[in-house]
């Protein structure tokens, strides 16, 4: 799994205890963790304008239609991060639990990773995680 790589979950395990249905996004991994984000095509007053969206509300990075392969205008939500071991991914994406769904652009990764280090939500050893990927 690379930085930038984005999947679906059909059983994806929210902060909350919920489970459903997500796409996420990694951005990095290290020493056997995935650092991943999960993805909204709900607006719910996010801006709309490409790229790093710090001042909104909820911190995130808005992908608009044709800015990558996804069908929809999607925002990375940045203000929650989860950390995932990698052998739990491999083994829900052997079992068709996890799909890839395509991959983002070198520039646009970068790009995502670069707005998710000013996250006020971002924990020091998660920062490690994604600055690994670099």
């Amino acid at each position: 799994m690379n930085a930038g790589s984005i999947f679906f979950d059909t059983n994806f395990h929210f902060h909350d205890g919920n489970d459903g249905k997500k796409l996420f996004i990694v951005l990095g991994y290290d020493k056997g963790i995935v650092l991943v984000v999960k993805t909204t095509s709900q607006p719910y007053g996010r801006g709309i304008a490409y790229g790093c969206q710090p001042n909104d509300r909820f911190h995130n990075f808005y992908l608009p239609v044709n800015a990558c392969y996804l069908k929809k205008s999607t925002w990375v939500c940045l203000d929650e991060f989860y950390e995932l071991k990698q052998s739990e991914l491999l083994q829900k994406r052997f079992s068709g639990v996890i799909n890839h769904i395509c991959d983002l652009t070198p520039s646009i990764t970068r790009e995502l990773q670069d707005c998710a280090i000013i996250s006020e939500d971002l924990t020091a050893k998660q920062e490690i995680i994604i600055k690994s990927c670099l």
